[in-house]
């Protein structure tokens, strides 16, 4: 069982660390992989369309940046595993959701994205060793654990599925 982040080092990261319940990390993520599958499974092509309000994203455009985010955040647990040492960069979210036209993909492909980035990020954390687990490195400016940012992306998904649901659904 790979351990919870005893001390969580930005207080962004803790926003989304905080969210995810206790317990083994690659478990918490395939079930929310399955859970969050079957709910959207559900949703029809013109839904995923619409936005909740003006200027915000189209639930397409969600999934996409939740994509999109998990890839970014599993390219940081690589480089620490590996020992970089180079900073590594920050994420403009809202230019990449723009740069993406996630709208022109059916929702199915963005749902089959969302699958395979998942099942990537959970091999990904099983090859990694107890050493490596606890590693940090510098994203945005300050030091974060490869554990925090494992966590992170657990807790990412939970507060856009709220959302979803919030707002969406």
């Amino acid at each position: 069982m790979r351990p919870r982040p005893l001390f969580i080092e930005n207080p962004e990261h803790d926003r989304y660390v905080s969210l995810v319940p206790d317990g083994d990390i690659e478990e918490i993520l395939s079930k929310q992989r399955t859970k969050t599958l079957t709910i959207l499974g559900s949703v029809s092509e013109e839904l995923a369309r619409k936005t909740y309000a003006p200027g915000k994203w189209s639930l397409k455009e969600v999934i996409g940046h939740m994509t999109d985010s998990e890839r970014v955040m599993s390219y940081r647990m690589l480089a620490i595993a590996r020992n970089e040492s180079a900073p590594l960069p920050a994420m403009d979210q809202d230019q990449y959701v723009s740069a993406a036209n996630f709208n022109k993909l059916s929702w199915e492909q963005l749902l089959a994205d969302l699958d395979t980035v998942r099942s990537n990020t959970i091999s990904l954390i099983s090859t990694i060793d107890e050493a490596a687990w606890v590693r940090n490195g510098t994203v945005m400016n300050s030091q974060v654990s490869l554990g925090t940012i494992a966590y992170g992306i657990a807790g990412h998904e939970l507060h856009h599925m709220k959302v979803i649901s919030d707002k969406y659904l």
